[in-house]
């Protein structure tokens, strides 16, 4: 996977599959209503789409788009790079906890989901981006497992690591994903875990998570400033090291 350094969304297409017994008009509406404005946020107009009436409610979009620069890949970290990471981690246990009523709101999560990394990509595009890639569903270990190559191993301070709210006191409780276990089965074999925090947390498979950036030490406070003067929380969680076995350390 590559991220597009510079690439901008010229249109859209939706597709709405429509569960008409369980979902209301007002909640699709609200779907609609969400996707135009998250396609304003990176003035993305929206031609048109299709919907159906399906027995589970679906709704996405195919995005049309242009490379005006370059592409940054995944795997081209260096040796002594900072790691940084542009949103909090926890939103599969969250969304986990609210669908078994555990929680009644999760403002903070639903915020951060809904959260582009446009700016954040807009950001990057002034500094020397190494390599980057996002957290999603293989949660934060299997994306940095992503950004390995032969000469480095990455090394992780997870008490840097920024959490949702609610997500530690869940972790502890038990409370997450089917997903997250089943990352945790695949890629621990490649981790050194010294942490004190539930490593699940480090596995959890994430919905719209934040982005994962190596870039030179020396320019990692400077890009820090700038993504939070545009409102973007970056945190410096972890290094690049020399290759060594496991290839990923948690402390």
């Amino acid at each position: 996977m590559s991220l597009l350094r510079g690439g901008r969304a010229i249109s859209a297409l939706s597709i709405l599959a429509w569960d008409q017994e369980h979902v209301s008009v007002e909640s699709v509406q609200a779907i609609m209503q969400g996707c135009l404005d998250k396609l304003s946020e990176c003035t993305c107009p929206l031609l048109g789409g299709h919907s159906l009436s399906d027995v589970e409610q679906k709704f996405g979009l195919s995005v049309t788009g242009v490379v005006e620069k370059s592409l940054w890949r995944n795997d081209g970290a260096q040796v002594g790079d900072a790691i940084l990471l542009s949103k909090p981690l926890g939103s599969g246990i969250i969304t986990t906890a609210l669908k078994r009523k555990l929680l009644e709101s999760a403002p903070q999560a639903i915020e951060s989901m809904a959260a582009l990394n446009f700016k954040a990509m807009q950001v990057l595009q002034d500094f020397s981006v190494h390599a980057c890639t996002d957290v999603t569903g293989f949660g934060l270990v299997g994306h940095l497992c992503e950004m390995l190559n032969p000469a480095i191993s990455i090394e992780i301070n997870t008490g840097a690591i920024p959490l949702l709210e609610g997500a530690l006191e869940l972790a502890k409780q038990g409370v997450y994903p089917g997903g997250s276990v089943a990352n945790k089965k695949a890629l621990q074999a490649r981790v050194c875990n010294q942490s004190e925090l539930p490593d699940i947390l480090f596995y959890d498979a994430q919905t719209s998570g934040g982005l994962l950036v190596a870039l030179g030490a020396k320019e990692a406070q400077e890009c820090l400033r700038a993504l939070r003067d545009l409102g973007v929380e970056a945190t410096w969680v972890g290094t690049c090291v020399c290759k060594r076995e496991p290839r990923i350390k948690l402390f």
